[in-house]
């Protein structure tokens, strides 16, 4: 009725979630790579003391794996995860923007940030003050290691993607929520660091939220797996 009028249909936009079932021995990506003076000082619960058994290195799923959706058409205008420096630490630590688009990556914390990515010289080492957004437009796609020029132990890995549409928000035990995403079909992806852990289709249907089926991922990708 509304083509035969003339009125243009509203196109309603719908919530996307999904779990990740991460396994406990995949690697952190963001664990600085240590001197071999710093592992002789290992602590205690990364040793065996003759009491406790050492504790595995842990991933903080939030912080460093990455849920995105590709696709044709303009970016989502529903909210998405912000950029920040929080607790001495990238938060995202895998970000994730479109190329060509300028974000903000804010410092919540109380001390200066340098941030750069290593090789792209558009993303250099600018002081960010406490409470101030560092501004960064990625022009072209490609994917690079962050560092800090002052803070050696803040590690990260920027992805430039000339078709994204969405950023989702992961939580702690997997679970993953895009908000606002427009009926159609995307392509999904997971990124830890610089590796692409998984890729797929998927289609967002007209009214009401969809439910993607649990993603198990990997500790160890399939070869050729890798950024665009």
């Amino acid at each position: 009725m509304l083509a035969i009028l003339g009125i243009p249909a509203v196109v309603l936009a719908v919530d996307v979630r999904g779990t990740l079932t991460v396994p406990s021995d995949l690697a952190s990506q963001t664990t600085p790579v240590e001197t071999d003076a710093q592992r002789a000082r290992a602590r205690y619960w990364e040793e065996w003391n003759g009491v406790l058994d050492p504790r595995p290195t842990r991933i903080d799923v939030p912080r460093e794996i990455a849920v995105v959706l590709t696709g044709p058409g303009a970016p989502s205008e529903g909210e998405q995860p912000p950029y920040r420096v929080h607790n001495g630490a990238l938060a995202p630590a895998t970000l994730v923007v479109r190329a060509g688009t300028a974000i903000q990556i804010r410092n919540e914390d109380g001390v200066a940030y340098e941030l750069f990515a290593e090789g792209l010289s558009d993303f250099g080492a600018i002081q960010t003050a406490p409470g101030n957004a560092r501004p960064v437009t990625v022009p072209q796609p490609g994917n690079w290691p962050v560092r800090d020029r002052v803070h050696p132990h803040i590690r990260g890995h920027l992805h430039a993607i000339p078709d994204l549409v969405a950023r989702g928000f992961v939580e702690p035990n997997g679970a993953y929520t895009f908000r606002g995403v427009a009926p159609g079909t995307y392509q999904l992806h997971v990124f830890q660091g610089p590796r692409e852990l998984h890729t797929q289709e998927i289609v967002v249907p007209e009214g009401g939220q969809l439910t993607v089926p649990a993603i198990p991922l990997s500790s160890s990708p399939p070869q050729g797996a890798a950024a665009p």
